[in-house]
């Protein structure tokens, strides 16, 4: 009898071991119940989009590392439309796909259009250091098939503060699907 209950503690941590080395996640499932996100931590951390029928992968996407279990997938009502947001270090950035039957196209993202919050002049004998954090996480999808975002960022000054900003920014897409910032609201610096 106490060889069984060894046996069985040894298969059921055996069991165990294989299934918080295996680190399975399934997430973020598309409206029309189709396509989800599958984060996997098996030697290194991957993310794709995948068929929920078939957990086949249909497409993968950038990951940085451990931030990877953070990534989410936004999708349109209809969805032919995702947004997917790659967390890094220092806050993450937002890829968006297009969906044409079950394939995924990435439309080019126009970072260099998204008026950022400018860094803190220098004040008071205080001095811009560095970046602490910037992001652009997607936030949902508007009936017109535009993408609202939220942008963050957050600085550290030579006095040890660490002022914020923060913005929503909406993209809008034209007939090509080329993207273009349509809005800038609730700038915001916080200096602490």
């Amino acid at each position: 009898m106490r060889i069984l209950r060894v046996l069985g503690f040894l298969l059921i941590s055996s069991c165990f071991t294989l299934s918080l080395k295996a680190n399975d996640l399934i997430k973020d499932k598309s409206p029309d119940g189709k396509f989800a996100l599958r984060i996997v931590n098996e030697e290194d951390w991957e993310a794709a989009i995948i068929e929920v029928r078939t957990k086949k992968k249909v497409m993968d996407l950038e990951t940085y590392g451990s931030y990877t279990k953070e990534a989410q997938l936004v999708w349109s009502k209809d969805s032919k439309r995702v947004a997917h947001f790659e967390p890094d270090r220092r806050g993450g950035m937002t890829h968006i796909y297009f969906r044409s039957g079950s394939k995924f196209q990435e439309v080019q993202f126009p970072y260099a259009d998204i008026p950022e919050c400018d860094a803190p002049a220098k004040q008071d004998g205080d001095e811009y250091l560095k970046t602490l954090e910037y992001s652009v996480a997607p936030v949902r999808w508007l009936k017109s098939g535009a993408l609202v975002l939220a942008v963050f960022n957050q600085w550290l000054m030579k006095s040890g503060n660490s002022p914020e900003c923060s913005e929503t920014v909406t993209i809008a897409f034209d007939a090509n699907r080329k993207a273009s910032v349509e809005s800038v609201k609730d700038k915001k610096l916080e200096r602490e």
